[in-house]
């Protein structure tokens, strides 16, 4: 630890001065802070907060508000989506000249669920990272969201978790920052996200920028509507762009602001071998979050069905995947239990829900109600032609398709708690698939 870092940290330490009560009223203040920024720095916030009362699964009670500001200007706001237990949500402040700052955290009975009348804030934990700090540059370009605002007071949507990834390209470095959404409003119906995605959170990429040796900004994009790769020419905070959240399935628009402001610290994450939703197995709360959000809003049912409405999510089983799919190919999972004859598959008969891409990825398969690890019997994989070949030439193409099985990473059930928990042991070696071809995959340990 440098001598700059060690003396951050006691100025900090020595400068934290806190007034903590619970608020019940607009503008009660929850927390004050005082801290010196030797240099410039980007500020990471780590703060532990409740909302008594609060239930994320509960229409009224979803969640208390806060409000954040610097220096007496609002900085972002806080949707304690934890619940009444304390949880500790990782902010990013922004950047911050030299010289002596000051945090306040408000009580926000206008953004907080109607049945809530208070939050309150235990430890509050100011890290500054100055330039000679490794993730300084990582830190300093993180986007700012804006809430879409038809998501305003109905907590759907909520992003709950960003991260970055660090790639080489010749002498250029590039970030590129993604997302963890609680749902999505629009897009892939539910049962599509389960079978395409293995989740119904929704993972986008948000922004991305790539810098030269001495840290230059060449080139900065962002997702835009319809998936659309645009140049940012938006609002920055600082280096920070700024971006809205503009569409259903949380796209964004470099133009435009909403009611509230989010400011995510982003975490590393090395996803070269695993699949995005690993991010989620590291943060196993946001299943509990994707569940009682899909529990509130009324789409879990107890019918086999397709579209909006699923089973309980602890009765699928998850799979996660290393697979090549080639000229067409279409990878689909199943299973079959011990004292049955009947099939389940992750596609649910659907050629469409599918997976058509290559490279880790999840998907699932629904199972009857009280289904545990041992009463799996068989697992098998089935390549399919995507396409419906017409002409000749999608004939011959067809011939060629096939799905290159690389590794099979975990297979596993929530528990009651909405967790990963119960994980089904695999026995797997590589193997490549023609169309129309199936593989049983063995389990139990080698």
């Amino acid at each position: 630890m440098t001598r700059l870092i060690r003396t951050t940290i006691l100025m900090v330490n020595v400068l934290l001065a806190a007034v903590m009560i619970a608020g019940q009223v607009e503008g009660q203040v929850l927390a004050e802070r005082t801290f010196e920024a030797p240099s410039t720095a980007e500020v990471v916030l780590d703060l532990t907060a409740s909302s008594p009362g609060a239930a994320w699964i509960a229409p009224g009670r979803e969640a208390a508000a806060l409000r954040i500001l610097v220096d007496g200007a609002p900085n972002q706001d806080l949707l304690l989506y934890g619940g009444a237990e304390p949880f500790t949500y990782h902010l990013s402040l922004g950047q911050v000249a030299a010289g002596r700052h000051t945090l306040r955290i408000d009580f926000n009975p206008a953004q907080s669920a109607t049945s809530l009348t208070m939050a309150k804030v235990g430890k509050v934990e100011l890290r500054l990272v100055d330039r000679s700090q490794p993730d300084f540059t990582a830190l300093s370009h993180a986007p700012v969201l804006y809430a879409r605002p038809d998501t305003i007071g109905k907590f759907s949507d909520l992003p709950l978790l960003m991260y970055y990834e660090t790639e080489r390209q010749g002498e250029l470095t590039i970030y590129r920052y993604t997302v963890i959404f609680s749902n999505e409003d629009g897009g892939t119906q539910t049962s599509g996200l389960m079978a395409r995605w293995g989740r119904t959170t929704d993972i986008e990429w948000v922004s991305e920028v790539h810098l030269d040796p001495q840290g230059r900004v060449v080139r900065e994009i962002y997702q835009g509507v319809n998936h659309e790769t645009k140049d940012f020419q938006g609002r920055r905070q600082g280096a920070h762009p700024e971006l809205l959240i503009a569409s259903v399935n949380n796209n964004f628009s470099d133009q435009g602001t909403s009611g509230l402001r989010f400011a995510l610290s982003p975490l590393p994450a090395d996803l070269t071998k695993a699949s995005r939703e690993e991010v989620m197995d590291r943060h196993r709360w946001i299943y509990r979050v994707m569940a009682e959000e899909m529990i509130r809003e009324k789409k879990i049912t107890a019918q086999r069905t397709l579209g909006e409405s699923i089973i309980d999510l602890r009765h699928y089983l998850y799979l996660d995947v290393k697979s090549t799919q080639r000229n067409g190919g279409v990878i689909s999972f199943a299973v079959k239990l011990r004292n049955g004859s009947r099939w389940y598959t992750s596609n649910l008969g659907i050629n469409s829900y599918k997976v058509e891409r290559s490279g880790y990825f999840r998907t699932t398969i629904p199972l009857p109600v009280g289904t545990r690890p041992a009463d799996i019997e068989r697992l098998a994989a089935r390549c399919d032609v995507g396409s419906n070949p017409r002409t000749r030439d999608e004939v011959l193409r067809a011939t060629t398709a096939a799905c290159e099985l690389e590794a099979i990473n975990k297979v596993f059930f929530l528990d009651g708690n909405f967790l990963p928990s119960s994980t089904v042991p695999v026995t797997f070696v590589r193997r490549s698939l023609a169309f129309g071809e199936v593989e049983e995959i063995g389990l139990g340990q080698q």
